[in-house]
Parts: structure tokens; sequence; C-alpha cells
């Protein structure tokens, strides 16, 4: 019978399963699983991470060029029909110093064009989002990766609660969510961004 993987990892479950891939320096799963707990990245944004794009607008910053397919509006069809125009989110999210340090020690610059690492096959492409799953179940990961994108979202929730500092703008932003009108007024400063997520995962 397969697993159930539906639940999101309490703090300590977390902690604990970081321990043991260290421990175990399944550093491919260890760096897999902590892009999606600790950035909030879905599987089709980790496979196309690539090497080049950290640091590329902003100091411990990963630029996501390819990541969800959104609506933008409607254009009407020959026929008249209204077809949806989907186009490609892109978004930067900040990096907490302790992933930061991890991820530069972990890529090989030289011989691979995503951050996720290729032992064979063609180096300049990436992998499928199913490979994330499938890394997970391999190293017995007890939750599904959509669910580390779960507890990203609840790590953020929780300490903002316990500083009383509720930011839904700030959640949507991290997470990469359509932001409602009084959400995207103003803008958020990538300082601001970067402090919360160091004291949220330090």
């Amino acid at each position: 019978m397969k697993q159930k993987r539906s639940k999101i990892p309490t703090r300590q479950e977390y902690v604990d399963m970081v321990k043991v891939l260290t421990e175990r320096k399944d550093l491919d799963t260890l760096v897999t699983l902590r892009m999606g707990a600790e950035l909030g990245m879905t599987r089709i944004e980790i496979v196309n991470a690539r090497i080049s794009d950290i640091d590329r607008l902003n100091k411990r910053g990963l630029w996501i060029d390819v990541a969800k397919k959104v609506r933008r509006g409607t254009r009407k069809t020959k026929k008249g029909r209204k077809k949806p125009i989907m186009v490609m989110r892109q978004r930067e999210v900040p990096i907490n110093t302790s992933l930061y340090q991890l991820l530069i020690s972990y890529m090989d610059k030289e011989h691979q064009t995503y951050i996720l690492k290729r032992e064979k096959g063609d180096m300049t492409k990436h992998f499928t989002p199913r490979y994330i799953n499938t890394i997970y179940e391999r190293a017995g990961i007890p939750w599904s990766p959509h669910r580390s994108r779960h507890y990203f979202k609840d790590r953020l929730w929780d300490w903002m609660r316990v500083h009383r500092q509720p930011d839904e703008g700030l959640v949507s932003e991290l997470m990469g969510h359509k932001k409602s009108q009084t959400q995207d007024y103003g803008s958020l400063s990538w300082d601001y961004q970067i402090e919360v997520i160091d004291k949220v995962f330090q």
C-alpha cells in the first residue's frame, strides 16, 4: 500500500528530516527539500532554477524565469470566441543565509546549467517536475513536494503571528500568488523581504 503523503510537516519533523539528509550527505535531496520548504518554490520552479539566476537581480535572490502559467486576459479567435491569454509567471525569491551558503557550495558552475545536478544526459536540460516526487519518494520523505510549500507558508504565518506583524502582501509575494489590489499597492523592498526570510528560517 502506498504511503499517504498529504500531511504538512511540523517544524520538528522538518528539522529532523534535514538532519537525516545532512548526516547521509544526500545533498541532492537536501537542496531539493530546502528549496521547496524554505523558498516556497513549486516543482516546476525548482527544476527550472538556473545557476546563473542566483544573485541575478539582487544579492541572495533567485530569479525564477519559468514558473506557473497564469491567465492574463483574453483574446478573440477568428470564430469570435474568447480564448485566455496564458503567460509564464516570473518572480524573484529571497534566499536565507544558511540555504544560500549551501547552494553556493553545492552548485557545479563548470558543468551544470541548472541548480539540480544531472549525472547523465544533456546537462543543459532540466528535469521534469515529476523528478521532484521521485527524489522525495527515494529519500523516504513522508510528505509531498507540495506540502513543503505549505510548510513554507505556515512558517511565515507562525512567525508573523508571534511577532504581531501580519503581512498578507508579503506572503502572497513570497508564494508567487496573485495579489489583491490592496496588497499590490506600493512595493515591498528587497531588504524587507530578506530580513523577514532570515528571521523565519534562521
